[in-house]
């Protein structure tokens, strides 16, 4: 049967049908991939050093068109921003001169890249022609030679690493300037990073030295070179042009530290101009408070203009020890209760009493939740009076906080801004992120912390602001940069923002200043301190013949060392004048009159200290309950450096120095 079948001619014929339907098959595929392929023919790059370090570089660019990728022109993509082995920072000059095709003029356009300039040639109304184009590209670009301690190098990337086409060969002919001479050079061929030697040098002469490929360069390979030649030749650049080429190099760190400045030296002179308090004069023991000046308006005055619940406490406790109210503690309840007569009142005062019993109404308020629009309506009356009375002993200058925020918004936009054009957008994202996640909770604090918003009862309240909403954020913005970004340079603009912003948050403290009428409050109000602090005792103040220690004095002065937070330091002075009272029936029925503004469970001979504070404390308290209502690559910079080795002596490789880049069609 074998026989028979390989002897058939019908069945010979169809086998060679179908090997000669594959053989044309196959090379119609061949054919078609053969007329499908785009390649560099030839690389061609002049590179003239100038005395002064820039570099004129001429490129010849032959492709071979097919219409498939290189359809109307080349894009040619060029580096301007590098980093240098410890993180620094480079941008170099990039100008365009002249391109053209074929031997005429062609139409381009440069582009913006993230890290560079790409160079779009050709319209895209012209259709090139299928063959072979030659692109002549020649621009100028600056800080590409490196000054070493022995030698000047150029590390030259001629071709880039970055070309979606082939290259069949690449030239590259280095030009020094006249007097030069030749004392390295090295070449390296390959993917970036590699070390190949697919090249050789066939020709030096002097001050110029030609590299040529010794083999097909494949995509996304390139042509690196270097040379070294004697210092004095080339001249490096000057203090001004280094300290122009830092702020440059650095825009981020630059701009944000400019932002920073304008608002730390507004916000300055603001305080030299208005915010300083003025001089202190000699503090003298003072026996009585400021003429017409409550307990209240004391504290109210020695705070800076600032209201608590201990205010309302020493106004509470004034009335009782000028005969308008009695203060009552029974079963763990504190009430009120309205007596008539007393001595004369001041109108912060007389307004809490218009309040806790209104229309004169008789009868006793206890200080409970239920209560809360009688109570609450005394502390807002003893607080607007106050202000009214004492609020021009200070001037808090808060029109001009108004641009200090505009200028602090400023800053923080300058920081984003050089964040954007400096930093590549793998790490842009981050530092966004890390940049406005402590700025955007302190722009809040700081608008409410100088608008009013909050009640700023205390430095701790306004720590804790800072803290909560600052300090917290801060420390998780700036870590997360830390984490993201490549150097420390790089979280500068955080750091600054977040610092513009904190004086911005807490500019009202630190502007508000009292009036010269004010300044002579506060220092009268200090004299009081130490007297009610030491008793009248002392060499010093018995000199100056202080009142007598009696009950009385005691009971006359608890609502200023109460304002004043030392109501405790104020009774043990008396400690041995209230005892001694209680040793005599007649001295003991005048101390109970004397402190008839109190009843409760207390006794005030026995231990005046733990009363005194105790009141004073439980009073607080029950205010403060009831006023409210329930419910990379390398590259050298133009610098004096020799951390890094030398290129020419063998430590570079393929894709590192200037230049480089890559490119594609259109």
């Amino acid at each position: 049967m074998a026989a028979v079948a390989a002897g058939n001619p019908p069945l010979r014929m169809i086998r060679k049908f179908l090997l000669s339907l594959f053989s044309l098959a196959f090379v119609a595929a061949l054919t078609g991939v053969a007329q499908g392929y785009e390649t560099i023919r030839r690389f061609d790059s002049e590179v003239v050093v100038q005395a002064n370090g820039d570099l004129d570089v001429i490129e010849e660019i032959t492709v071979a068109s097919e219409l498939r990728e290189i359809r109307r022109g080349i894009l040619r993509d060029f580096p301007t921003t590098y980093f240098l082995p410890d993180g620094k920072r480079v941008v170099v000059g990039f100008d365009v001169l002249s391109v053209k095709r074929d031997g005429k003029d062609e139409p381009y356009s440069v582009e913006s890249l993230y890290n560079g300039k790409r160079i779009r040639i050709g319209s895209g109304s012209v259709l090139l022609t299928k063959g072979d184009h030659t692109y002549t590209i020649k621009y100028r670009t600056t800080r590409q030679v490196g000054f070493f301690a022995d030698v000047d190098e150029l590390y030259w990337n001629v071709t880039g690493t970055g070309w979606s086409f082939p290259i069949e060969e690449a030239v590259a002919t280095i030009r020094l300037p006249a007097g030069a001479q030749i004392q390295k050079r090295a070449f390296y061929t390959g993917p970036q990073g590699e070390k190949w030697q697919d090249a050789r040098v066939v020709g030096e002469n002097g001050n110029v030295i030609v590299f040529r490929t010794t083999k097909r360069l494949g995509t996304r390979n390139g042509l690196t070179v270097s040379v070294a030649w004697q210092k004095g030749i080339v001249s490096p650049p000057g203090p001004y042009l280094r300290s122009v080429y830092f702020i440059f190099d650095n825009i981020a760190a630059s701009l944000s530290i400019f932002g920073f400045l304008l608002v730390f030296f507004y916000f300055f002179y603001q305080w030299v101009r208005y915010g300083r308090d003025p001089a202190k004069s000699t503090i003298i023991p003072q026996f009585e408070p400021p003429a017409g000046m409550s307990a209240a308006g004391m504290r109210f005055v020695d705070r800076y203009a600032a209201y608590d619940n201990k205010t309302f406490t020493a106004a509470i406790v004034e009335l009782g020890v000028k005969g308008h109210l009695k203060i009552i503690e029974k079963d763990n309840v504190t009430s009120v209760e309205r007596r008539d007569g007393g001595k004369a009142i001041p109108d912060d005062e007389a307004a809490v009493k218009r309040h806790f019993f209104p229309k004169d109404k008789k009868g006793t308020l206890e200080l409970r939740k239920e209560n809360h629009a009688r109570i609450g309506g005394a502390n807002d009356a003893l607080k607007e009076n106050l202000k009214r009375l004492y609020g021009d002993y200070f001037r808090d200058n808060l029109g001009k906080w108004w641009l200090g925020l505009l200028m602090t918004l400023f800053a923080v936009v300058l920081a984003l801004v050089g964040i954007a054009v400096q930093f590549p957008s793998r790490y842009a994202a981050d530092a966004f992120i890390g940049t406005l996640l402590p700025i955007i909770p302190l722009l809040l604090a700081s608008f409410a912390l100088n608008n009013g918003f909050t009640s700023r009862q205390d430095n701790g309240f306004l720590l804790g602001i800072g803290f909560l909403f600052g300090i917290v954020p801060a420390a998780l913005g700036l870590f997360y940069v830390w984490k993201n970004v490549e150097g420390p340079i790089e979280i500068i603009p955080t750091v600054c923002a977040f610092a513009a912003t904190m004086l911005c948050a807490f500019y009202l403290e630190w502007m508000e200043a009292p009036t010269k009428e004010g300044r002579k409050a506060l220092d009268h109000i200090e004299g009081v301190r130490e007297y009610l602090i030491t008793g009248g005792e002392g060499p010093r103040l018995e000199a100056l013949n202080p009142p007598k220690r009696t009950p009385e004095l005691f009971e006359r002065m608890l609502p200023y060392a109460i304002a004043l937070d030392v109501e405790n330091t104020w009774a043990e002075k008396f400690k041995d004048v209230l005892a001694a009272a209680a040793a005599g029936a007649t001295a003991t029925a005048a101390t109970a009159s004397a402190m008839s503004w109190y009843s409760g469970s207390r006794d005030w001979s026995s231990d005046i200290g733990g009363v005194t504070s105790a009141v004073a404390s439980s009073l607080t308290v029950s205010v403060a309950s009831s006023s409210s209502a329930p419910g990379t690559s390398s590259t050298y910079s133009s610098s004096s450096s020799s951390d890094f080795s030398s290129s020419s002596s063998g430590g570079g490789f393929s894709g590192g120095g200037g230049g480089g880049g890559g490119g594609s069609g259109w």
